[in-house]
């Protein structure tokens, strides 16, 4: 009898053990299966997701990357909004001479000539540009010229932006007395007034000289530059 129920007994617990096992893996197979579901609907939409919104994400990273390109399109927006800025620096107004403080400096004596510099100071409240070359010649009372005006020198470098106070530079050069030239060739004469007009501008500055010059009709006697923003 013992080796029947043994018999018996072993296919019962085999039975029992598979029983078990199943249950065992039915409920997790269940939650796989149930959350297999959700989770496929959310793997879905993570593989939506994933793919989806993931790849939705990818798109939204390659939306990302898209506005990326936008940014980078913004970045080059800014290139040309920095050209604009440039052009808009090209916008900014021309220094008015009732805006300039125009003084003469800086003088230094060679052989046979003497160099000073004309200095613009932005007095105004806003910035402005001066462009190309001053208009030099020396007066006298009612602002009736003596001797040619300044010839040109130099090529202009573009032009110059002034904040409010800040300044600006022409080289000016001039025949120290009468060098090589006969006295009436040189026509020497205490000049009471060097005349300026700044760049594209039709009001002078008057800057008291009173010192004697060469100011024979046949005597190139003032050379300027171009204005600079350096000494």
């Amino acid at each position: 009898m013992f080796p029947r129920t043994a018999r018996r007994g072993l296919p019962a617990v085999a039975l029992v053990a598979v029983g078990l096992a199943l249950t065992a893996c039915g409920p997790d197979g269940s939650s796989s299966s149930s959350s297999s579901s959700p989770a496929s609907s959310s793997d879905g939409s993570s593989g939506g997701s994933s793919s989806g919104s993931s790849g939705g994400s990818s798109a939204a990273a390659g939306g990302s990357d898209s506005a990326n390109g936008k940014a980078g399109g913004s970045a080059v927006s800014g290139a040309s909004g920095a050209q604009n800025t440039s052009a808009a620096s090209k916008s900014v107004p021309a220094c008015a001479t009732s805006k300039l403080k125009t003084t003469a400096e800086n003088f230094s004596a060679g052989a046979g000539h003497t160099t000073f510099q004309i200095v613009f100071q932005n007095i105004g409240t806003a910035s402005c540009t001066l462009s190309g070359y001053p208009g030099v010649s020396f007066v006298k009372a009612h602002n009736v010229q003596l001797g040619k005006a300044a010839s040109r020198t130099s090529t202009p470098s573009g032009p110059v932006t002034l904040i409010p106070n800040a300044h600006a530079y022409a080289d000016v050069r001039t025949v120290d007395g009468p060098g090589g030239y006969t006295d009436e060739e040189c026509d020497l004469t205490t000049v009471p007034t060097l005349r300026v007009y700044p760049p594209n501008q039709k009001e002078s500055a008057n800057i008291p000289w009173n010192k004697q010059e060469c100011v024979g009709s046949g005597i190139q006697n003032l050379m300027v530059g171009p204005v600079h923003g350096n000494k």
